[in-house]
């Protein structure tokens, strides 16, 4: 088997269609053997029956494989033990892929000495894009992380940074038998916007000198539904993206409060005057000191779990 394809899901039966959908009317020649495995993370709604009529009537090396314990990085782990390819192909549940995304894929690890790769990732918005979006073109830049956009330009480079987003990546799986698997502290769970199990794993390949490839033309289109172009979506995303980095740095050993290092409570009490500075304001200014404030907030509420929690301290 040459390339097995992961797409881990929860509770998106009609998104998932799509992309199945997708994956089918993929272009793909003769001499790729590739195998799709669907991993449901515990599905409350009918994600079951669709992926078995989706079996049925495909006509692909279609696997459904079932994972009880919460979380993408579990229900991801699941996946690399249950595939068979060589290479291990990522994408998401909210994904429409492009017609020649395996095709591509395939030939730059033929033709590369690589041992992981990832490629663009371009909107598709589901409704028109929210007005504040379109009048804000700052934040541009700062979709890429809330959003899991990635565009890097024309020219295929190796990278020296974890810069490649999970919905659109793929994996020698040798490189799991040899740096391990997913960090299961990280990644999508109930309740939480955390993600970096992706770029965690990515940034283990690059200190240990594997070659990490950004190719242009190997491309997904992720599906943006309204509720994601909301502020309150960036707000909860940035304050778990905070909380999520303070619970991956562990316990504090300099001088702190309660676990709080005094230079984040110093950065915080600044952060919060520059944000009341603003509120006169409207537009992108005031916005932007919001949510770096709301990191910092969520970074003082992950040391907190990491000094009070037995979960995050053991």
């Amino acid at each position: 088997m040459d390339i097995s394809i992961i797409i881990c899901t929860y509770n998106r039966s009609e998104s998932l269609k799509r992309t199945l959908q997708s994956l089918k009317e993929m272009s793909v020649s003769d001499d790729i053997e590739w195998e799709l495995l669907i991993v449901d993370n515990n599905s409350t709604d009918n994600t079951r029956e669709a992926v078995n009529d989706f079996t049925k009537t495909s006509g692909l090396n279609c696997r459904y494989v079932f994972e009880s314990k919460q979380g993408l990085s579990n229900a991801r782990n699941r996946g690399v033990k249950e595939a068979c390819g060589e290479i291990i192909a990522f994408t998401d549940d909210d994904v429409i892929v492009d017609k020649y995304w395996l095709q591509n894929m395939a030939k730059v690890f033929k033709g590369n000495n690589v041992s992981c790769v990832g490629g663009r990732i371009f909107p598709i918005w589901e409704k028109p894009c929210s007005k504040w979006l379109i009048n804000n073109l700052w934040l541009l830049s700062c979709l890429y992380g809330p959003l899991a956009l990635l565009d890097y330009g024309d020219n295929q480079f190796y990278l020296d940074k974890h810069i490649i987003w999970g919905a659109n990546f793929a994996v020698r799986k040798r490189m799991f038998e040899r740096y391990g698997i997913f960090n299961t502290s990280l990644g999508r769970m109930r309740g939480k916007l955390y993600g970096g199990e992706d770029t965690a794993f990515i940034k283990k390949l690059i200190e240990n000198g594997e070659n990490v490839l950004y190719v242009p033309d190997v491309i997904v289109h992720h599906c943006i539904p309204s509720k994601r172009m909301r502020k309150s979506y960036f707000r909860k995303w940035w304050f778990n993206f905070g909380e999520m980095q303070a619970v991956l740095k562990g316990p504090y050993q300099g001088r702190n409060i309660m676990g709080i290092p005094l230079y984040e409570i110093k950065q915080t009490g600044m952060r919060f005057f520059q944000w009341t500075v603003t509120l006169p304001l409207s537009g992108h200014k005031r916005f932007e000191k919001e949510e770096k404030l709301l990191s910092d907030v969520g970074s003082i509420s992950g040391r907190l779990k990491v000094k009070w929690c037995k979960k995050y301290n053991s």
